[in-house]
């Protein structure tokens, strides 16, 4: 059974708002980690894939709501 467009742009809204929530966490743990003399390229690299996450669940919902208002 597929889902409804709003059924799917709804659970795109909560993973998206997951994801920022890590995004925001992560920035954090890299000034922690800055601001201790650590390294923090590992935590970049994770902080990357999550903004490039981001970016991919935000693209699927535009075009989700596309569909949406043009049918």
């Amino acid at each position: 059974m597929t889902r409804s467009i709003n059924d799917q742009l709804d659970a795109l809204d909560r993973l998206i708002a997951e994801g920022e929530k890590r995004y925001a966490e992560q920035v954090t743990r890299i000034e922690q980690l800055n601001e201790n003399g650590h390294c923090a390229i590992g935590a970049r690299g994770v902080l990357l894939n999550i903004k490039t996450n981001l970016a991919a669940l935000r693209t699927r919902r535009a075009r989700l709501q596309t569909m949406l208002t043009t049918s």
